[in-house]
């Protein structure tokens, strides 16, 4: 019998994200690409766990604090290391870490086999996690255009008012990396909505996306299809906006893929549900 290699859960570093996105790759999560792992990196470095086996590195996990809440994500271990209770331990790290922050609640995604180990950890489900992906027919709008500089300050005001805490860091960033993937509807001179994405896996992430009118959504989705034409777009919707559940299974060239379980440990399940967020950021971070 071969022995039991030793465990060791360390924080990630640059080194890691090859390996972090490989895994990911792996586990058909195609829109998680290294920029995704870069940005958690420089976020908050200590949140970031990889877990290795005998010295080989096997697991990673994310923990992503704001100011009242955090998510634990990005949770995969190598197929043939599970047996050693890797993801358990990747767990507990990133939930003690969250833990340490004195946050109000921790939420995640579950996948549908693990629901029964998070309610054992206390977590509860709050609404089912949709996936969307595909190609629409693109078309430009006047009062659609991209970001300036100088719209992120208020649009991240309006975003913390909407989603309910301060991802700041994670919209500067994406606006800076992906300036031709972030687009803003304006009316009267202000802000009414907002759409970024990133490319991984041959594919446009897509979120946030957020309208404050209703008849913004479809347009913003619209435009950015005129502007990538041939890419596939994967879109992730709480089911908990009916409207943007409705819209997106409405639309020709949309398929909808296997959900998962959004699932929260505290009070309030209600973080990132307002109505005029049409898709989330990622699962790992809302």
């Amino acid at each position: 019998m071969s022995p039991i290699p030793a465990v060791t859960i360390r924080e990630m570093n640059p080194g890691d994200i090859e390996f972090a996105a490989a895994l990911a790759r792996a586990e058909g999560w195609s829109s998680e690409s290294p920029d995704a792992f870069a940005a958690f990196l420089e976020s908050d470095a200590a949140g970031c766990f990889i877990a290795e086996a005998g010295g080989e590195r096997a697991g990673v996990c994310v923990a992503a604090a704001y100011g009242r809440n955090g998510f634990i994500g990005e949770l995969i271990v190598s197929p043939r290391l599970r047996i050693l209770g890797l993801g358990r331990q990747l767990f507990e790290k990133a939930l003690g870490r969250l833990d340490a922050a004195g946050l109000e609640n921790i939420l995640l995604d579950g996948d549908l086999n693990a629901v029964p180990f998070y309610e054992a950890q206390g977590f509860r489900k709050i609404c089912r996690s949709l996936r969307f992906r595909g190609r629409i027919a693109g078309k430009k709008h006047d009062h659609i255009r991209r970001l300036d500089p100088e719209d992120l300050e208020p649009l991240c005001a309006l975003d913390r008012e909407l989603f309910g805490d301060d991802r700041g860091f994670f919209l500067r960033r994406r606006a800076g990396r992906f300036p031709d993937l972030s687009l803003v509807s304006e009316r009267g001179g202000r802000l009414s909505g907002w759409i970024m994405a990133r490319p991984g896996g041959g594919l446009l992430a897509i979120g946030p996306w957020a309208a404050l009118e209703p008849e913004d959504a479809g347009p913003l989705l619209e435009h950015l299809a005129s502007e990538h034409k041939d890419e596939i777009f994967r879109v992730g919707v709480l089911e908990a906006n009916a409207a943007a559940a409705r819209r997106l299974r409405s639309w020709p060239g949309f398929e909808e893929g296997v959900f998962s379980w959004q699932m929260v440990r505290g009070p309030s399940g209600r973080l990132g549900d307002h109505p005029a967020l049409y898709a989330i950021g990622s699962a790992a971070k809302g």
